[in-house]
């Protein structure tokens, strides 16, 4: 059965597609792909605004992302360093669907031409990037692409938290089948945040390793 969003979203939806005009009058060829595409994100916005349950927007992002897959390999693929808020919007909406790689395909780019946020955000991308790939609560199949994350972010200013909380869900991940990598990204969240609360695990990791290491002299 569909929930009343479901049915709203689909609702609006043919409802702009049957009011926007097609063929070559719906966008002048003078004003280029960006602006088809910025009509498109606005028409979507629109859509998305309309529906208040967070999970029902990212399921109707999930729907409408492949719809920019063009735009964002042509942007991508053409290099050319100039401020993109559609692009970095996607990349936003690809990290609410958990889709960190695609997101952090963008998120490289973006940041090395220095491009910033839509206006309306206070983060930057680089704190922002972090931010929502650790508030996803990153599985262990994506423990790769969180690390991709923080490598990347490394260098960008962002306030300490979101460091230390990254650098924390790291070692969680990694504490079982890696203790001293884990072990150093929870003494990383330490040294970012002294209340990210990792003091007993790292007590525990280190008299682990510690334990092990005995083991293997005795031998």
């Amino acid at each position: 059965m569909k929930s009343p969003a479901r049915k709203h979203f689909e609702k609006t939806l043919s409802a702009k597609q049957s009011a926007a005009p097609t063929g070559a009058a719906a966008v002048p060829a003078e004003a280029g792909i960006a602006t088809k595409f910025r009509a498109l994100l606005g028409s979507h916005k629109a859509i998305l605004k309309a529906i208040q349950s967070k999970v029902e927007k990212a399921n109707v992002k999930r729907e409408l992302l492949p719809e920019y897959d063009a735009y964002v390999e042509g942007v991508l693929s053409a290099q050319s360093g100039q401020q993109d808020d559609i692009l970095v919007t996607i990349m936003l909406w690809r990290l609410d669907i958990g889709d960190i790689a695609g997101a952090m395909a963008i998120a490289s780019y973006a940041l090395d031409h220095g491009m910033t946020m839509p206006e309306g955000f206070k983060s930057n991308i680089a704190t922002m990037v972090l931010d929502v790939i650790t508030d996803n609560e990153p599985t262990a199949e994506q423990l790769g692409d969180l690390l991709e994350a923080i490598e990347l972010t490394k260098s960008h200013d962002m306030p300490d938290e979101v460091r230390a909380k990254a650098h924390k869900a790291a070692g969680l991940l990694l504490e079982d089948k890696e203790p001293a990598q884990a072990l150093d990204h929870l003494k990383t969240a330490l040294q970012f945040n002294s209340k990210s609360g990792v003091k007993t695990r790292i007590d525990k990791l280190e008299k682990q390793i510690a334990e092990a290491e005995e083991n293997s002299v005795s031998k």
